[in-house]
């Protein structure tokens, strides 16, 4: 049997891989680049020998599809689960809040949690309760109502206030969907929130990865594909697929290389994916839209400090530049010395040209005005700039987002800027990469 050709091994290329070579399907995936990961890799810092993301990426337990992936490849006990969900949050006047669920049953662990929390004042818990009964029940908006809303545009509909707007609802979206309330698509926000508050039991609870991500996504699964037969190359760029009639029978690299395959897998972004449709698809400008869609960059400022400078494992920082920091001594359990944090700023269109001295006296204001006046000047810095990090999850955009399956029967598309009902995140890279697999095996199958 010739092998499905995947193109790119990012999250989405590498769970392709892995749920094919599980049911035995011979696999080539192809990367461009030296090593494989797309978006979620780690390396090791030249100066102080730590683990470093290319941007701090946290689970919750209800993205069910990427824990199961992580079994699967057998590095799910590399994730530290909260046993009870719980959010810090660092307010302007309030000072240092959480957010703490209960062990009650659902909801009146959430409830418990709103009416306990001093992020909020009293008016503000009774618009959050508003708002987490609309989530509860089977009907938050009609799917028309919803298409063509903003978040923000949805908590009016549901009459929250300024206060949680600011306090709750901007942190959260913007760190889920990577874009502000205002211009964020209410539809893929409210899926995401249901599947982590009401849908899976302690859905809500963060589960931070222990390791860099290329321990936790990349190594693995990389090993799952080769013992099975399969192949992960890297500096191997598809620069043409090759199509007959209905059907894709190869892809061409870079240096001239043929590798025939029985179904391809696009899973890179939505840009490159267009440049490779073979040319009666390309003709149709069937991603043509997507592919001039926005993005939204993430800019991760790392800090060393000569000693600890905070004592939590994350913070989420209301009404200031800096939207989460991240504790990455204690996440990671590192074993050098003093402080080690990442101050993250998602949708960072504002900042992300600014240049590195700026970048870092930026972090420092923010978190001097956070954690004291009185920690000291960080002894190293490490800036990452990822410019294209997701799409821009609009109302507009989200109408542009195509299915897996093309109009060639086994030509197919992954990635987390494909329709899967989620916002650009992990979850929806695994997803649509597992259902690329799962269309390509169909394919297959129908041609025994």
């Amino acid at each position: 049997m010739k092998p499905v050709v995947i193109a790119g091994a990012g999250l989405s290329g590498l769970s392709a891989g892995v749920r094919l070579a599980a049911h035995n399907v011979p696999v080539v995936v192809l990367e461009q680049r030296p090593a494989a990961g797309g978006r979620a890799y780690s390396f090791t810092d030249a100066r102080t020998g730590d683990v470093i993301d290319n941007g701090q990426h946290v689970l919750i337990a209800g993205y069910i599809r990427t824990l199961g992936f992580l079994r699967t490849i057998g590095t799910a006990d590399r994730l530290a689960v909260q046993p009870v969900p719980e959010l810090w949050f660092h307010h302007p006047q309030r000072g240092f809040c959480s957010v703490r669920f209960s062990g009650l049953p659902h909801p009146f662990d959430l409830v418990s949690g709103l009416l306990r929390t001093s992020l909020l004042s009293a008016r503000g818990k009774l618009h959050m309760l508003r708002a987490g009964a609309a989530l509860n029940t089977s009907n938050p908006g009609t799917e028309e109502q919803m298409a063509g809303l903003t978040v923000a545009g949805w908590l009016d509909h549901l009459h929250q206030s300024e206060e949680t707007k600011r306090s709750f609802w901007e942190p959260l979206a913007v760190a889920i969907m990577n874009e502000h309330i205002d211009v964020a698509a209410a539809s893929v926000f409210v899926r995401a929130i249901r599947a982590a508050f009401f849908e899976v039991k302690r859905g809500a609870a963060l589960a931070f990865p222990t390791v860099g991500l290329s321990a936790l996504y990349v190594e693995e699964a990389k090993r799952f594909i080769e013992k099975r037969g399969g192949e992960v190359r890297c500096n191997a760029q598809v620069v043409n697929v090759t199509a007959r009639k209905e059907n894709v029978s190869g892809v061409t690299l870079k240096d001239g290389t043929i590798v025939e395959a029985s179904a391809v897998v696009l899973a890179v972004p939505p840009a490159p994916a267009e440049a490779l449709l073979p040319a009666l698809l390309r003709e149709t400008g069937m991603l043509a839209d997507i592919a001039a869609a926005p993005h939204s960059p993430i800019v991760s400022v790392h800090l060393w400090f000569p000693k600890e400078i905070m004592p939590h494992l994350f913070v989420g920082i209301v009404g200031r530049t800096i939207q989460w920091v991240f504790n990455r001594r204690r996440i990671l359990t590192e074993k050098g010395t003093g402080g080690h944090v990442s101050a993250v700023v998602s949708a960072g269109e504002t900042i992300v040209s600014l240049d590195n001295e700026a970048l870092r006296d930026t972090a420092m204001t923010d978190l001097k005005e956070i954690f004291g006046r009185g920690i000291p000047e960080p002894e190293h810095v490490v800036i990452i700039r990822e410019k294209r990090a997701t799409i821009s999850c609009t109302p507009a955009v989200e109408k542009l987002r195509p299915d897996a399956s093309t109009p060639i029967r086994n030509l197919f598309l992954a990635g987390d800027w494909t329709s899967t009902g989620l916002p650009a995140t992990i979850e929806s890279a695994i997803i649509s990469g597992e259902r690329s697999a799962e269309l390509a095996l169909a394919c297959l199958r129908a041609n025994e």
